[in-house]
This record gives structure tokens, C-alpha cells and sequence, in this order.
């Protein structure tokens, strides 16, 4: 069970430089000509199945990764407070950024011919950072911390980093956005999931979300979530087994919450 504790100093040191380097990276790469020879050349070579990038970079959309990080925080009384802010504070950071950054997305600038493009990218001007990738790198901060003894093992938290960063790079596959979006946004997201559970040390959460009245209003957004997923339109199949698979476990999460909802105490 989850007691939201201050993070470990070594953790925190190592949680710092990573949001450092990755922010840095990003910024010099955004203002560099190797931003755009770095996403063609991921464009120039095979990189598999479209299928496959389809599917995985769904998993940062911001619906998905927020409805499975709530089921998941139905073990950990406080994960569903930390979700919450952390979602609260990436939607304002992200809007925020990205309206004040005019960057055009690689279909804005580029050729489309020099592009393999996956699904239907978005080609506007709010490139800069990926939200795709603040939300994955966000999410699985937030599992590293709220399960530190279940990824406490190699074996366990590689995966997990690995996942996410393959999710990350998605973006820059399907054509959505260029590496630099990519690093920045991981950052942000590492960033924001720190700030989050530093504000449910300072004023938690807690107390209100366990009240039956906020279980319940935490049942009616993982079913929100999963109506939304399971009705939104997708430009491929992959991404609609995405969506489907989340929102089917969406669902599993509401029924168990309602099941202890409904438990005699």
C-alpha cells in the first residue's frame, strides 16, 4: 500500500539530471539543423510494422494513460490523488507551452513525400513539446514511484522505462513530431510527475478521494474515460485495438471499484 513518502535522495538527484539532460537535449537539438536530418533519417529506414507504431503511440495519448494509471491507483490510497494533480498539472503546462512555442509540425514543413507517415499525424503549429510523450514519460514516473517495491527489480523497471520510451518515440515514426518535441516533452513529464507528488506531501488528497463520495466519482471518470475511448475514431486498426484494450480495462477497474464500493465495511 501506498504512503506518500518524500522521494529518496538518490532517486531525487537521479530524477533531476534526467529531467535536466532531456530538457537540455531537447532545446539544443530544437534549435539545431540536426532536428530535421534526425527525423528524416528515422524516415529514410524501415523501422517495422506500421501496426506496431500505430498501437503503441496511443498509449501516450492523454485519455489512455490517464484511465490506466487510475485503475492502477485503485492499489495505493493516495495514487488516484497523485494521478489527478499530475494530469492537472501537465494539461496546464502542456497548453500552456504549446501556445506560447509557434513550432509547425514536421507535415508543416516538410515535403509529405519525404515523410512515411503512419495514421493521420496532425500537421499544425503546436508542435513543440510532444504531449504524447510528457504523458507516457509522466505516467511511468508516477508508477516508478507509487510501486517502488514491485519495480524495485530490473526485471521489472527496465521494461517499464523501455515501454515508455518507445512509446516516446512513436511520435517522431508516425510523423507526428520532431525528436526534439519528443525530449522536451519526456522532460516536462518527469518534471510534472515529481511536482504532483511534492503537492500531495505539502496538501493531500487523500481523505476526500477515499470517501465513498470521491470513489465513486473516481468510478464515474474510469467509465467516462472508457465510453470516450471506445467511441473516439481512429485512423487505423491498430489504434482502435489500443483504445479498445484500455477502455476494456477501464471497465474491469469500474467494476472492481463499485465491488468494494458495495462491500460490507
Amino acid at each position: 500500500m501506498l504512503l506518500i513518502t518524500e522521494i529518496p535522495r538518490r532517486l531525487r538527484t537521479i530524477l533531476i539530471w534526467v529531467v535536466v539532460v532531456l530538457l537540455s537535449a531537447g532545446l539544443l537539438l530544437f534549435h539545431s539543423s540536426w532536428n530535421q536530418s534526425w527525423m528524416l533519417a528515422v524516415h529514410s529506414h524501415d523501422m517495422g510494422p506500421d501496426a506496431f507504431w500505430s498501437f503503441a503511440t496511443q498509449f501516450g495519448d492523454a485519455g489512455a494513460a490517464f484511465l490506466l494509471l487510475l485503475v492502477a491507483s485503485q492499489f495505493s490510497p493516495q495514487g488516484a490523488s497523485v494521478v489527478l494533480k499530475c494530469f492537472l498539472l501537465g494539461s496546464l503546462v502542456s497548453r500552456v507551452l504549446k501556445t506560447w512555442i509557434f513550432s509547425p509540425r514536421p507535415l508543416g514543413v516538410l515535403d509529405p513525400s519525404l515523410l512515411h507517415t503512419i495514421g493521420a499525424p496532425p500537421n499544425g503549429p503546436n508542435s513543440m513539446p510532444s504531449g504524447h510523450s510528457m504523458t507516457i514519460a509522466a505516467a511511468v514516473c508516477l508508477v516508478l514511484l507509487m510501486f517502488p517495491r514491485a519495480v524495485g527489480r530490473m526485471s521489472v523497471w527496465m521494461p517499464l522505462i523501455l515501454g515508455g520510451a518507445v512509446v516516446a518515440f512513436s511520435r517522431v515514426v508516425v510523423g507526428a513530431h520532431w525528436p526534439a518535441d519528443v525530449l522536451v516533452g519526456a522532460g516536462l513529464g518527469i518534471g510534472v510527475a515529481c511536482l504532483a507528488w511534492g503537492w500531495e506531501l505539502k496538501r493531500s488528497w487523500r481523505t476526500r478521494l477515499q470517501h465513498t463520495t470521491g470513489q465513486y466519482l473516481l468510478l464515474l471518470l474510469e467509465l467516462g474515460l472508457s465510453v470516450y475511448l471506445f467511441s473516439s475514431s481512429t485512423d487505423t486498426e491498430a489504434a482502435r485495438w489500443a483504445f479498445d484494450i484500455t477502455a476494456t480495462v477501464g471497465v474491469a477497474g469500474a467494476m472492481s471499484r463499485y465491488a468494494r464500493l458495495r462491500r460490507p465495511t
